[in-house]
């Protein structure tokens, strides 16, 4: 085994695990947001799989749009990324790679 276990108890409706679970991306809703957070370091977004490093590095290059998120005379906040702008770079990808036009 990969020492990753899941336990289920018969007939309790228990379940435990020791394997990360991820969180569903769509809202409850169904509704897609506008903006989604900047993943935090380490993590990956859960629209796309890129890495935080990767996500800046497309800011920086103008590929999609960020906006920041803070208070009034702070110099930190919480960085957003414009989704409809990752969503159209993907796609733009997937259109060039795969000969799709």
């Amino acid at each position: 085994m990969n020492g990753n276990s899941i336990h289920a108890e018969s007939g309790s409706g228990t379940l435990t695990t020791s394997v990360p679970v991820a969180a569903p991306v769509a809202s409850a809703t169904g509704v897609e947001p506008e903006f989604i957070a900047m993943p935090g370091p380490g993590q990956a977004c859960p629209y796309s799989g890129l890495k935080r490093g990767a996500l800046y590095a497309l800011a920086r290059e103008g590929v999609i749009r960020t906006v920041s998120l803070r208070r009034r005379n702070t110099t930190r906040g919480r960085r957003l990324i414009v989704l409809s702008t990752l969503k159209a770079y993907l796609r733009g990808l997937d259109v060039t790679q795969n000969k799709l036009e």
